[in-house]
């Protein structure tokens, strides 16, 4: 059965337009972009819209010589192009559609269009160029044309984001309100009825002493200023009778003392003006009200008479279609209308740059996980809200990088991962709040020791992330695998830190009286066949990723750790906390009794036996108190502010400075 999701935009290719040298991006049903100021978000709507947008004149869609990307040197002189394409899915299950865009179809698995728009010099015979000019044409033949008509069928509407939403909703003819009535194509008896209504009504006003002769002395006034102006009989109304007039006077209140817009704050009014948009937009085949003569015909034509199952008869005599629909009778439904019902649907695509605007973070959060989640229309949000970030599905995700002179497009549309590490990201990028998608770097980590001692490392060495926009992600665990798919995905330069976990076998009885071996974990090395586990989860990630293969991994840990390093994996020796307790001199050991005796509840015995523990060299015990008496987050906290160069381990330097190079190389 097809879905009933409006179609979509599933790539763009863009070529030497303003920040695009080349780039090509395959997208999904609802796509969140992000990326820096600058970076060409906006831009990279505006070269859809010179395809879809009906709004663009012919003026808007001719470009000049600036819209060419900067690293071109007179590009309209030398005979450069600016081409944009489009390609458009989720169109089959509309007949009138598929009908209509027959040359535009590139690909039947998955059905696909093309549009294709192209600035390209026109020259004579002799080869010299006249003049430029552009041509949007559908498929690959550029003879057929992609014309305004088209629009009619598949286009975009793209809200500002610098956008007056008072004045978008306020009364006239371009009020969202005012087309959505229209679509209901209201019978004009019934509004010629309630207009009579409304002017027998009026007259009782019309009629009142005081009005009578405010009209009488305003027109004496007049006829005296006027001398011979002719047609200057001045009449009183109390408001337009008109009943077209009727529809685009209607205005939208709020509340329960029925506030106007106006007096709505920024927030309400924007999330008012992009409901009534998703509303106006909505894909119509199916229609909520029928007339008693359409639905007549229609039911003549019904031979499984869903008709009369899924619409109620009004007591006006309109039939109403019914709430809850299962979907399997919605499908068929749509089937039936999309065969019989002969009125042209528009599939409009909604972008919304900045939708964060004005909007508090609940409010943000709420709006768009329905938008994101729940909408059948196809949406295109800009923005730099974490808030937003955090609640769109993890295929929606579209991250524009400036690399070099050129910006890069990339997204998560054809991100696999199994569905359960698919909603354990999803559930961390909620409660992290999308942190992880706007850094410029990023350093995954498995514990909260390390959320607050690389950070602090990083300052010691004068390389501040925030200065390099980089971010700590604390995953709390070590399965890296699916977040490092996500940053590769989307282009995202990353490290990982993880713990060494020194371990040692050793050979035991079992309950049968059998040797077999057993890992050692939890204790400090004797130099006795040392094994450890972080390095084997880094090989089994690289290897899953098909960055190394496994008969490359050589024995020596050393080795090891020197390729690991080059592929981005900073692994420790035990953990981090014993690593820095093992590498701390007397002055830091010092350090680290005294915050562990300012963070204990306990007296003198529970103190010293830390410190007798520190002291012996058994920095697992002194770890395993810490677990018990304190935490390792509020220990690891306490333990940031009094950080020294010389309890910060080698492969934490190593790791800092590897992300800050990256940064450097991309950035500088």
């Amino acid at each position: 059965m097809p879905s009933l999701l409006n179609p979509y935009i599933s790539k763009v290719r863009i070529k030497n337009f303003r920040n695009f040298l080349f780039t090509e991006v395959e997208l999904n049903h609802k796509q969140v972009i992000i990326g820096e100021n600058k970076v060409g978000k906006t831009n990279f709507l505006r070269a859809i819209q010179l395809i879809l947008d009906p709004s663009f004149s012919d003026n808007d869609r001719t470009l000049s010589e600036s819209d060419f990307h900067e690293t071109l040197v007179g590009p309209m002189e030398t005979g450069e192009e600016i081409e944009i394409v489009l390609e458009i899915r989720g169109y089959a299950h509309n007949n009138k559609l598929v009908a209509q865009f027959s040359d535009a179809v590139i690909s039947d698995q998955p059905p696909t269009l093309r549009f294709t728009y192209l600035f390209a010099p026109v020259r004579n015979l002799d080869g010299n160029i006249l003049r430029y000019d552009f041509n949007i044409y559908q498929g690959t033949d550029p003879d057929s044309a992609f014309k305004s008509e088209h629009r009619s069928y598949i286009n975009i509407y793209v809200i500002k984001a610098l956008r007056d939403v008072e004045r978008e909703l306020k009364a006239n003819r371009q009020s969202p309100l005012y087309k959505l009535v229209k679509k209901y194509e209201i019978a004009k008896d019934d509004l010629e009825a309630i207009s009579t209504a409304l002017d027998e009504a009026a007259e009782g006003i019309l009629e009142l002493d005081e009005i009578v002769h405010i009209k009488k002395t305003l027109q004496e006034r007049f006829t005296t200023m006027s001398g011979l102006q002719k047609d200057n009989e001045v009449t009183l109304r109390t408001f337009d009778i008109d009943t077209e007039r009727l529809l685009y006077n209607l205005q939208v209140y709020m509340g329960l003392k029925e506030r106007p817009v106006s007096e709505l704050s920024l927030g309400l009014a924007n999330i008012l003006y992009v409901s009534l948009m998703l509303i106006l937009i909505k894909d119509r085949t199916i229609q909520p009200i029928i007339k008693q003569e359409r639905f007549t015909a229609l039911s003549a034509e019904d031979n499984d008479e869903i008709l009369s199952d899924l619409y109620v008869r009004s007591e006006r005599g309109n039939f109403i279609l019914r709430d809850q629909i299962d979907e399997h009778l919605l499908r068929k439904l749509y089937e039936f209308m999309d065969q019989h019902n002969f009125t042209q649907q528009a599939f409009t695509i909604l972008a919304v740059e900045e939708p964060e605007a004005h909007l508090h973070p609940v409010l943000q959060r709420l709006l768009y996980r329905e938008i994101l989640h729940k909408s059948d229309t196809s949406t295109i949000f800009t923005s730099h809200s974490t808030f937003i970030a955090s609640v769109a599905p993890l295929d929606t995700i579209v991250h524009i990088r400036r690399i070099n002179d050129s910006s890069k497009i990339y997204s998560t549309a054809n991100l696999r991962i199994p569905t359960r590490e698919r909603r354990d990201i999803e559930r961390y990028i909620d409660a992290k709040r999308g942190e992880i998608y706007f850094g410029k770097g990023i350093i995954l980590v498995e514990g909260i020791t390390e959320e607050y001692i690389i950070p602090a490392a990083a300052n010691i060495f004068d390389t501040p992330l925030d200065d390099y926009g980089i971010v700590v992600c604390n995953i709390d665990s070590t399965n890296f695998k699916p977040y490092v798919q996500v940053l590769n995905m989307l282009a995202i330069p990353w490290i990982l830190f993880t713990d060494g976990d020194y371990y040692e076998l050793r050979s035991v009885k079992n309950k049968k009286g059998e040797d077999k071996e057993e890992r050692v974990y939890h204790i400090m090395s004797t130099g006795a066949g040392p094994h450890y586990r972080g390095n084997e989860i880094v090989a089994n990630l690289l290897v899953g990723l098909n960055v190394i293969k496994e008969e490359d991994i050589p024995e020596d840990f050393g080795a090891q750790d020197d390729l690991f390093n080059e592929h981005g994996a900073f692994i420790g020796k035990y953990t981090l906390e014993v690593d820095m307790m093992e590498d701390a001199d007397e002055v830091d050991i010092h350090n680290i009794k005294v915050i562990y005796g300012e963070l204990i509840k306990g007296g003198d015995a529970m103190q010293e036996n830390f410190d007798e523990a520190i002291n012996d060299g058994d920095f697992w015990l002194a770890l395993k108190k810490i677990e018990t008496n304190i935490s390792k987050g509020r220990f690891a906290q306490r333990l940031s502010q009094s950080l020294t160069e010389e309890m910060i381990p080698n492969y934490v330097k190593d790791g800092i400075t590897a992300i800050v190079d990256k940064i450097k190389v991309e950035h500088e």
